[in-house]
């Protein structure tokens, strides 16, 4: 590589850096303006504070990650738990928990509504968050425990979640929900173990991440420019819990809104439907990934191939058998019905992206057409149940009405 070539790297990964560092601080001003909660609660409590029974449970992957994951049985709105209700199962987005799906609360949190309308709600997690810094053998302060991408969330985590799920619920499948790199997982998991396919009723994708060609995120963007140069471990902006500041400059209504902006533009685009992080924030959704994670999804973005991790031409030769990484079997996801949403103005999934897997995977299409609805609003937008997940469940209720 020459010198000039040398020189432009190091400035991308400086400038990289620097974009973790601001969202940091964009965060801690949030903080101290009142705009975000950096709660010390977790799913329990979110959950348990509106009188929804919750439980929590510990499983060990295959390769020995120890992941916590929760249920809620039923909601208070119907009555005790019964037998034989159909269990729902729903994986967290890139660098988020269980928590997320729990924030906005039982009027629009999508496990309340779920558990309200009569399903064994379940909510999992993937290796490295904060339910996932356990393993039988490897120290999450060492380089080896994150040396994994979204294909062995994919490969080990969910496959051993659902395995756990069906044994406590003696069910013989369940639906599943994912957003995000949920459903990037979902799919590398049916890719690599299509017999999961007899386990699943039915699949509800929101903005699944696989291919990536026309991705827009500036914050992927910058890590396709230095992930070469990225090291094996834990990425993390740092402790946010770390910092006293207690300074009030995002409160100011001259800035609230340009550190709102900063914030969602560094997480996945910004969105005139989430006003302001009114929810709690876990500190997981902001810290805590593998490096690996993010630079598996740049090379899907520079490539356009939803393939396996490329460690280079000679460990690609020894760990594959070729020197370019194998795509993904998608011709072995076939489950029995696939709703997958999407949505014009998502920063992360663009709507070329969405139709190509949709086509791959046969999926039905639902084209949210609300304008500048974002990535993160498949959550957290005020409308999200008119949106998208009335719809969501009541289709899985006229697919297997006779579990409900």
């Amino acid at each position: 590589m020459e010198n000039r070539e040398i020189t432009l790297a190091i400035s991308n990964l400086k400038r990289f850096n620097q974009l973790a560092m601001n969202s940091r601080l964009v965060l801690l001003l949030l903080a101290a303006g009142g705009l975000v909660d950096f709660a010390t609660s977790n799913s329990l409590d979110l959950v348990g504070k509106h009188n929804y029974p919750v439980e929590q449970h510990k499983l060990a992957t295959s390769d020995g990650y120890i992941l916590t994951i929760f249920r809620i049985p039923y909601s208070p709105r119907n009555g005790e738990a019964r037998a034989h209700k159909a269990a729902v199962f729903l994986q967290h987005g890139i660098t988020g928990s269980s928590d997320d799906w729990l924030l906005n609360g039982p009027s629009s949190g999508l496990p309340f509504l779920l558990a309200d309308a009569g399903f064994d709600v379940w909510l999992g997690n993937s290796r490295g968050n904060s339910y996932g810094r356990a393993h039988n053998g490897l120290d999450p302060k060492k380089a080896a425990f994150w040396e994994f991408s979204w294909h062995e969330i994919g490969a080990y985590d969910l496959p051993a979640q659902i395995d756990y799920v069906l044994g406590v619920t003696h069910q013989p499948a369940l639906h599943f929900v994912g957003h995000s790199q949920g459903g990037t997982a979902y799919l590398v998991m049916l890719a690599e173990h299509p017999e999961y396919n007899d386990k699943i009723l039915t699949t509800n994708l929101l903005a699944p991440l696989a291919f990536c060609s026309h991705m827009r995120s500036q914050l992927m963007t910058m890590v396709l420019k230095v992930e070469e140069y990225m090291v094996e471990g834990e990425y993390s902006p740092g402790s946010l819990t770390q910092h006293k500041s207690s300074d009030a400059f995002c409160a100011a209504p001259l800035w609230k809104h340009v550190c709102q902006d900063i914030l969602f533009t560094l997480i996945a685009g910004k969105s005139p439907h989430i006003k302001k992080l009114t929810a709690k924030l876990q500190k997981t959704a902001t810290s805590g990934f593998s490096n690996r994670l993010l630079k598996h999804y740049a090379q899907v973005f520079k490539t356009g191939r939803f393939a396996k991790y490329d460690y280079g031409s000679a460990t690609n030769l020894r760990v594959y058998g070729t020197r370019r990484p194998p795509l993904y079997a998608l011709s072995n996801v076939a489950p029995l019905t696939v709703n997958m949403f999407y949505s014009d103005s998502d920063q992360l999934l663009s709507v070329e992206d969405a139709e190509t897997l949709a086509q791959r995977i046969s999926a039905i299409q639902h084209h949210v057409e609300v304008e500048d609805w974002n990535h993160l609003d498949f959550l957290y937008a005020p409308n999200v149940v008119q949106v998208i997940y009335r719809d969501l469940i009541q289709s899985i209720r006229d697919h297997y009405p006779r579990l409900i």
